[in-house]
């Protein structure tokens, strides 16, 4: 029996308005990514129109990071609980809700809570605009380079972003936040023709996800504050072992329940292990 050759086997068909998808989605990706580092230029600036220490700096910075962090599990299983589009809708409507915030935000300390707010607003958008594409493209080939071109807008963001804050700055540093509105506004108004995504519900793991929120925020946290205190100051080693202990939990409890928030058996994929140290090195680029 002949073998199909590649122009025998069938394509399936995009999904309606599927470069509308695949350009929300890189916007998306590409302001999550720009917001990592297109601040780092202007915290001179802040620093001497609101005040503040070089800790205070970093936490505009780390802010973010660690929210972003700590609920990407989780906004990954909302995605999927009440559809990539609508939580890709949430997503876009927290950043642009508090990147005014931070434009607007009279002291430091707003602007860190601002910060964080907006870190939990793009952890929302990233899985859920993953979650998109797949849905416009299923066709595993087709997929495959609309990802490369959703890929792209993050990459392109690590690129302009420091010189873009430093342009914005040299006029006024609350433009560096500024500059996303009318990106957001554009995407909740294309998002409007994409078709409503399907719905997959299934018992929620809070355990699961309280020793997810917990082990990820306290291990970004002990990471963050022991360059600032030292790895050997109290609050820093109580967070990494909290970490720790949160964490070794977490892949016990993914381990024994029936519908667990992470499958672990994602890490028998051999595509799955290299993209992992990839998209590490990758974001870690990004930080400041």
């Amino acid at each position: 029996m002949a073998t199909p050759t590649r122009e025998e086997i069938p394509v399936i068909p995009d999904a309606p308005h599927s470069r509308i998808v695949i350009t929300v989605a890189s916007m998306g990706f590409f302001l999550i990514t720009l917001d990592i580092s297109i601040v780092n230029v202007a915290l001179t600036r802040i620093r001497a129109e609101l005040g503040g220490d070089i800790t205070g700096q970093q936490w505009i910075i780390d802010g973010y990071t660690l929210l972003f962090a700590a609920l990407l599990l989780f906004a990954g299983n909302l995605s999927d609980r009440i559809g990539a589009k609508r939580a890709l809708a949430i997503g876009i409507a927290i950043f642009t809700v508090t990147s005014a915030a931070c434009a607007l935000a009279p002291s430091t300390a707003l602007l860190i809570a601002a910060r964080a707010a907006q870190g939990a607003g793009a952890a929302i958008m990233l899985p859920a605009s993953m979650a998109l594409v797949r849905e416009a493209f299923p066709d595993p080939g087709r997929r495959a380079r609309a990802l490369g071109i959703w890929a792209v807008g993050g990459a392109v963001a690590g690129l302009v972003g420091q010189p873009l804050g430093g342009l914005l700055t040299t006029y006024d540093w609350r433009w560096v936040f500024t500059i996303n509105l009318p990106v957001c506004v554009a995407m909740l108004i294309l998002l409007v023709w994409v078709a409503t995504s399907p719905k997959r519900p299934q018992p929620f793991d809070w355990v699961g996800q309280v020793l997810a929120v917990v082990g990820l925020a306290t291990l970004v946290y002990g990471l963050i504050d022991g360059g600032h205190a030292g790895f050997g100051s109290g609050p820093v080693v109580l967070a990494l072992a909290v970490a720790v202990i949160s964490l070794v939990g977490f892949v016990v409890v993914q381990s024994r329940v029936r519908h667990p928030m992470m499958p672990l058996d994602l890490f028998h994929a051999h595509g799955f292990r290299i993209a992992l140290p990839v998209g590490f090195a990758f974001m870690s680029r990004q930080g400041p």
